[in-house]
Parts: structure tokens; C-alpha cells; sequence
């Protein structure tokens, strides 16, 4: 994969007929990218104005975005107009890079384009130290314990989930926060927000994100 500057997450939906965009199944094109000296998707809007753009961020932002689709890495053209922030960005045009590998490898390529000089989002760029830090003996439990940015994957996979609870003579629905506890239980459930007293988010030790986050 190509070095690049400010690399972020898209989710994106593959079909036989081309790759979309899973939030308005907007098509994206096959061109061929100059500043990545190969083809690739690409999505273009006319401007910034109001909400529009493409738009990319973290990890855990976009895999909020993962039922049938899969994970891409994705830059800003270089002569698009770009808003970056310390988790994403949108952009009048954007670029695939290729799919992720594996989240070691994602990091691996978002902190050697930072240390080539290539100017990346903060929160990214954190994730990728984070991913790249050796965790030898660490429990899925332990990871979770530990690290903020797990807990955030875990509680972006939830969001939007709600559960009725009852208050008073009647229930109220409740939703998945980025302050919800988390129990990681046995198996490899994705995570789901459930009524286990407390209230919270449960989630498998095997849940591939956070396996693979386990391994060394």
C-alpha cells in the first residue's frame, strides 16, 4: 500500500457491480489516482457546503458502519478541499488506498507515512501506536480493562442499540453511550447492549476486532 497522508476508516459495501458507500449507497468510481500512480475507487461532491462531502475517521467510528461491508483505508486527494480534524475529515474528493489487511498491518502503514513525513489525524495516528504497542500475556478482559481505545471500538460497534427499562409505571428506552460499561464474556458475540445488571454492553473474548487486537 501507498504512503499517504492523513489515512483514515471507511466502511464501504462491495458488490459485483462496484463499491458504495453503506450511509446513502452513493457509487464510487474507478479512476486512476496520480498521487497514488494506480487505479483505485474514488468519490467526489461538488463542494463543502452545509453537510456535504466524503466523509472518513478512526477505527472505531467507521466500524460503526461494518454490517455487510468491509473495512477500507482511505486518503483525501491532495487537490481536494479537505477539512481535517483530530478524528477524521471530509473532503470534496476521496480515494481508496485498498482494503485492511489487518489492523497491525493499517497501523504499520499509518505510522511509518507519519514518520515519513506525511502529516496524519491524531486520533488515528494514536490508534495506530496503540495497535503497534506489544501486549504479550493480555487477556481479551485485560485489553479491555486497559485501553480506552478498545472500549471506544467496542462502544461504536453498539451504537444505536436501546433496551426498554422500566421507570415508574412505564419503560423508557435506553441507548449505548460512549460512557456504558462493557462485560466481555465467552464466545465471539459482537457486541450487544443488554439488561445484565448493570446495564451494559456485552461482547466476546473471540469478537474478531478485539482477537485480533490480542494477537502479537
Amino acid at each position: 500500500m501507498s504512503m499517504a497522508s492523513y489515512i483514515a476508516f471507511k466502511a464501504l459495501r462491495v458488490t459485483d457491480d462496484g463499491v458504495y458507500s453503506p450511509h446513502r449507497y452513493t457509487k464510487w468510481d474507478e479512476v486512476y489516482a496520480p498521487a497514488l500512480g494506480r487505479l483505485t475507487y474514488s468519490l467526489r461532491t461538488a463542494s463543502l457546503e452545509g453537510n456535504q462531502g466524503v466523509y472518513a475517521g478512526t477505527f472505531s467510528e467507521a466500524w460503526f458502519y461494518m454490517k455487510d461491508c468491509r473495512m477500507f483505508l482511505v486518503v483525501p486527494d491532495p487537490d481536494a478541499e479537505t477539512e481535517v480534524g483530530t478524528m477524521g475529515w471530509r473532503t470534496t474528493c476521496a480515494l481508496v488506498i485498498g482494503e485492511v489487511p489487518s489492523l497491525h498491518d493499517a497501523a504499520g502503514l499509518i505510522l511509518a507515512s507519519h514518520q515519513a513525513g506525511y502529516p496524519q489525524i491524531q486520533g488515528i495516528l494514536r490508534w495506530a501506536r496503540f495497535v503497534l504497542t506489544p501486549r504479550a500475556g493480555l487477556t481479551a478482559r485485560e485489553l479491555v480493562e486497559q485501553s480506552v481505545e478498545v472500549r471506544r471500538m467496542i462502544r461504536a460497534a453498539a451504537m444505536g442499540q436501546h433496551v426498554a427499562i422500566r421507570r415508574g409505571h412505564g419503560l423508557v428506552l435506553v441507548g449505548v453511550t460512549w460512557s456504558t460499561p462493557i462485560r466481555v464474556i465467552e464466545g465471539d458475540q459482537v457486541p450487544v447492549l443488554g439488561l445484565y445488571p448493570p446495564l451494559c454492553i456485552e461482547v466476546g473474548e473471540d469478537w474478531p476486532p478485539l482477537r485480533a487486537l490480542c494477537q502479537p
